[in-house]
């Protein structure tokens, strides 16, 4: 489940549900989540739901969780994968939102993928591109943080509003000082090799 719903009243309501037991509850409540926010959740949440009304007896409600599935096809014409939820604005527009274990899981991947720990003792910048797309690894005195970036018209667009924390060697929050010589190592960087950039933040 993104962690986007759990500030929602049903989501706290079913964890408070599932800890007493109160199986039937807790679906009432995952079901109405959804209802309720009109968001599409992955076919897996409600294939989850449905078996669980099954296991209850009670058949409409799994009925109408299948039917879910049915309306996600329809409605996106695609799969919401496990882990994620979309909103639909338009035929053309949609946003979804993503579990922190999955992006977790996916940092991991890229991580060994990008051999960062290699990286945690060279102070600097360095460029990992993956196609159109990629990450700027900036290295500090044995920490690491990461701006992902795509490829734009002018040269690369950096994602530098959503940098919060040091990645590596373990998470923490940046101070406002920090994040500030961060941005001024990029502009260094980027002075130096010649590569044009573009803060999305400006």
């Amino acid at each position: 489940m993104p962690d986007f719903y759990q500030s929602y009243q049903q989501f706290v309501d079913s964890v408070d549900f599932l800890e007493h037991k109160e199986w039937e509850l807790a679906l009432d409540s995952l079901v109405e989540l959804a209802d309720e926010t009109g968001h599409y959740f992955a076919e897996e949440f409600w294939i989850a739901l449905a078996n669980s009304a099954d296991k209850m007896n009670l058949k409409h409600k799994s009925n109408y969780c299948r039917k879910q599935i049915e309306r996600n096809l329809e409605d996106l014409k695609a799969k919401t994968p496990f882990g994620w939820t979309t909103i639909k604005f338009d035929e053309n527009h949609f946003q979804h939102h993503i579990s922190e274990k999955l992006k977790e899981e996916w940092a991991t991947e890229r991580h060994k993928k990008d051999k960062t720990n290699d990286l945690l003792t060279i102070e600097g910048v360095h460029l990992k591109s993956h196609g159109r797309s990629g990450f700027l690894y900036i290295t500090e005195e044995g920490k690491i943080a990461e701006v992902e970036f795509e490829l734009g018209v002018n040269g690369l667009i950096l994602y530098f509003n959503s940098l919060e924390n040091w990645s590596l060697p373990k998470k923490r929050k940046l101070t406002t000082d920090e994040k500030n010589k961060l941005k001024n190592r990029i502009v260094d960087w980027a002075t130096k090799t010649k590569n044009a950039i573009e803060f999305d933040d400006y």
